[in-house]
């Protein structure tokens, strides 16, 4: 199957960063975090986004010394074929893991709130084949199509807090600083997971039309989700003070009681359409990057057949925890503290990698030249 000729504009990529990281803020991420910093949650976004900028910078600097190649082609030009391989491998692994269990995830929201009478299988099912088949069409119908309903998520998420604020306290805030400044801080640089997704996004830089508009496009979204998330936090705390670390998915309780006056008493099935919508775009843009990861270590080049299969495999781990409690606290938990890290730790390796090789010498010579 062969992609379109059209790359992705700086607009579409933002709008498919928003959602895909920017999205975690709607699920069980939240719960998590408050369960360690209680009051300070709405910290973590900020700090976190500012440490994992450190790696990010060094990985885009050391991505910009190659041209139209991605992360996997970066990898095994600087580690070479074996390592390279392996450290590959392992990113593709772990990135299959993190969709298995998030996908799960929001099939758990989906039961519990809304179709309770629908067994799991069916809905994870459906979600996974519509995902699927959006990736199939490519990442450029993907980014069209993020663009399309960025707008429509972001109004709705914010009307959302905004109608949930004549119920919040903000006293629930107090005391600001909540377990103290180390375990914040120790909190924080775990928690770099929550925009590991960005190193991911480096595997479809030669998608996009320019290095520089995926560059500026990469700080802007890192920018605006750190911001918002914290935002989302603040509000949730107000809103549920203690009992947000028990509330597993607290915009989803948030929405079931919002109503606009007397006439509309009931308008939590506005949001989940505009949810689910966006959680589809999401899973594709994700379940797409690793069918790309999956074309590369093994030299596929029409790695678009392989997708159904993926998502199959994928449904299959996703469905082995028997109990929704299972993904959040043991699988959830674990992966949010881990995969940041060592994404972190790649990104920093590849440029320390590239240095030692005077890459970047090389090429200041081309550019006085």
């Amino acid at each position: 199957m062969k992609q379109p000729p059209g790359k992705l504009g700086i607009r579409e990529f933002i709008a498919i960063g928003i959602l895909m990281v920017g999205m975690k803020a709607t699920e069980d991420t939240p719960a998590i975090i408050y369960q360690h910093v209680q009051n300070a949650s709405w910290m973590i976004p900020i700090l976190s986004a500012g440490i994992f900028s450190v790696p990010l910078f060094l990985l885009l600097k050391t991505m910009s010394l190659y041209h139209e190649k991605n992360l996997f082609a970066v990898i095994q030009t600087l580690f070479g074929k074996y390592i390279g391989f392996f450290v590959c491998l392992g990113i593709f692994l772990i990135s299959s893991l993190t969709i298995s269990i998030d996908t799960r995830t929001y099939t758990n929201i989906i039961r519990t709130f809304y179709f309770t009478t629908t067994p799991n299988l069916v809905i994870y099912a459906l979600l996974m084949a519509v995902c699927a088949y959006g990736a199939k069409k490519g990442i450029h119908h993907v980014g069209s199509a993020a663009y399309l309903i960025v707008y429509y998520t972001l109004a709705a998420l914010y009307l959302a807090l905004l109608l949930s604020t004549q119920d919040t306290t903000i006293q629930s805030i107090f005391p600001i600083l909540g377990p103290g400044p180390f375990e914040i801080i120790k909190q924080s640089t775990l928690k770099m997971t929550l925009f590991g997704d960005f190193f991911l996004l480096t595997l479809i830089l030669p998608n996009v039309k320019s290095s520089r508009g995926f560059r500026k496009g990469t700080w802007i979204a890192l920018v605006f989700i750190s911001l918002q998330s914290c935002i989302i936090l603040l509000t949730y705390i107000c809103l549920f003070d203690t009992s947000l670390g028990s509330n597993g998915y607290p915009f989803h309780a948030t929405i079931r009681y919002l109503s606009l006056g007397i006439y509309l008493p009931n308008i939590e099935i506005f949001f989940f359409v505009i949810w689910i919508l966006s959680a589809f775009i999401r899973f594709t843009a994700f379940l797409y990057i690793n069918a790309l990861m999956f074309g590369n270590l093994f030299k596929i080049k029409d790695f678009e057949y392989l997708i159904p299969a993926l998502a199959t495999v994928y449904l299959l781990i996703g469905s082995i925890p028997e109990a929704p409690i299972d993904v959040s606290k043991n699988y959830k938990a674990l992966m949010l503290n881990s995969t940041g890290s060592f994404y972190a730790g790649i990104a920093i390796l590849l440029w320390l990698t590239a240095l030692l090789k005077g890459e970047f010498k090389d090429e200041k010579s081309k550019n006085s030249v």
